[in-house]
């Protein structure tokens, strides 16, 4: 019998060890058994699980927030809101803050202790808020004339925030609208200070 040494002491070799010996038995057999057994992994039941359960986890955490931000004025499901994006960084960057309200309007500004003043630099007597620019603030009247024109035919009513934010449940809706309310933030040149 074969000894190895270990701190000084003799201590025997795997050769008469009983667990030892049933395992080397096992691989010998395992090595001459006709069809090797394919022990590859499937990582395909392994990563469908891992998006399952980090998709689980997104809703719940989205679902959480919705209920504490203004977000979920206009937001009411976790599913991805494709029509919000759109080739134009700046333009997709402003209806985020709109959504989110988030901007460098007056109002939002004035809570960060970052401005004397929350209400409009043109209307001193109403608040500088993402609802007053798209839709009351007579600045920008002739813009929204032709905003609210473009989307008559599709809404039939007058727009909410939330509309023209893309909070409409018909995604297609929901993109066509925002297609009309980026070009008025475009047009109305207030891209600066959202």
């Amino acid at each position: 019998m074969s000894t190895g040494t270990f701190k000084g002491n003799r201590v025997p070799s795997h050769i008469g060890v009983r667990g030892n010996t049933v395992a080397d038995r096992a691989a010998a057999e395992a090595d001459s058994h006709p069809s090797p057994i394919d022990m590859t992994t499937d990582q395909t039941d392994l990563l469908t699980t891992l998006q399952t359960t980090c998709n689980q986890h997104w809703d719940t955490e989205l679902t959480d927030a919705l209920q504490y931000t203004s977000l979920g004025r206009i937001r009411h499901d976790t599913r991805h809101h494709w029509w919000t994006h759109s080739p134009s960084r700046a333009l997709d960057t402003a209806v985020t803050r709109l959504r989110i309200g988030r901007t460098r309007l007056n109002s939002h500004l004035h809570k960060l202790g970052m401005t004397d003043s929350p209400h409009c630099p043109w209307c001193p007597t109403y608040l500088d808020t993402p609802e007053h620019l798209l839709l009351q603030c007579p600045r920008h009247h002739f813009h929204r004339t032709a905003l609210l024109q473009s989307l008559y035919p599709l809404l039939l009513r007058r727009p909410t925030l939330a509309d023209l934010l893309g909070g409409s449940p018909d995604p297609g809706l929901a993109f066509k609208i925002l297609k009309h309310t980026r070009t008025f933030l475009h047009k109305s040149g207030q891209l600066h200070r959202i």
